[in-house]
């Protein structure tokens, strides 16, 4: 088993009862190592179809394991594909204008060995104004990131989530998600909910930043009563379980909320 302390990934998602208009939705970040000191950047970015559009291309920052920058790296837009929203649940009723797409820019990087490893990452401003649980939404955006560690580790690629988490779940109903990711190097993952990180600014030009911006990176800001360890209003509260990945919470309050998901190896 391989510890890698810091290396892991963020997904941030809205969960709601209902669906209007909106701009990010949440995204992840991966590596896959080539060997020979090549990896495959993978950016996942989920939005709402009538928000702010994908980049093209997408600006991509290269630091030193210790933050020092190397490179900014321009991906091109690779086209978007909708996302089926399959709402089994009786309760719900599908608003007609709901419309989620995604897209995964792919770029080959050569980054040598170093002691230090290396922190890749991607920012963008901004978020909806009407999400329920941080402060001031509208002000804050997503960074995404993935570590790839340092040349004592040898070889490893990231972890990388299964499968999207739901659109939307009914007020007072329970709901129990498969929240897992796999690792094709097979090391043990531990999950936990945690708080997004921020990145961009909504002040022209910075929406769109020409990269990331230097490592560390501040987290999101909760409103009052929320946190990374509760996101959402929900009796029980909301839960992972650390080694499988499933998700639990049962909401008690309409509306639009941010949950952050960490997975570590």
């Amino acid at each position: 088993m391989r510890i890698l302390p810091g290396l892991c990934m963020v997904i941030a998602m809205f969960w709601s009862t209902s669906a209007q208009a909106g701009h990010i939705i949440g995204g992840e970040m991966f590596h896959d190592d080539l060997g020979g000191g090549q990896y495959r950047i993978t950016l996942k970015l989920y939005r709402e179809c009538s928000g702010i559009g994908f980049d093209d291309p997408a600006p991509i920052g290269v630091y030193t394991g210790t933050g020092t920058f190397i490179q900014a790296v321009y991906v091109d837009f690779p086209g978007g594909s909708p996302v089926p929203v399959d709402l089994d649940d009786p309760c719900l009723s599908l608003p007609p204008n709901l419309c989620l797409e995604t897209t995964s820019y792919s770029v080959v990087l050569d980054l040598p060995p170093t002691a230090d490893g290396y922190i890749v990452s991607y920012q963008r401003c901004c978020r909806t104004p009407i999400i329920n649980n941080l402060l001031n939404p509208d002000d804050l955006g997503i960074t995404v990131l993935t570590q790839i560690p340092g040349s004592a580790v040898g070889a490893n690629s990231a972890p990388r989530f299964s499968e999207l988490p739901p659109v939307a779940v009914c007020l007072n109903e329970p709901l129990v998600f498969d929240h897992s990711a796999t690792d094709p190097d097979g090391d043990e993952l531990v999950y936990e909910l945690c708080t997004p990180f921020n990145g961009g600014s909504p002040d022209s030009p910075s929406p769109i930043p020409s990269q990331a911006t230097a490592p560390p990176y501040d987290p999101l800001a909760w409103a009052a009563g929320y946190s990374g360890a509760y996101p959402i209003d929900s009796d029980p509260a909301i839960s992972i379980d650390a080694s499988t990945g499933q998700l639990t919470l049962t909401p008690t309050l309409l509306g639009f909320f941010v949950v952050g998901v960490c997975v570590s190896e």
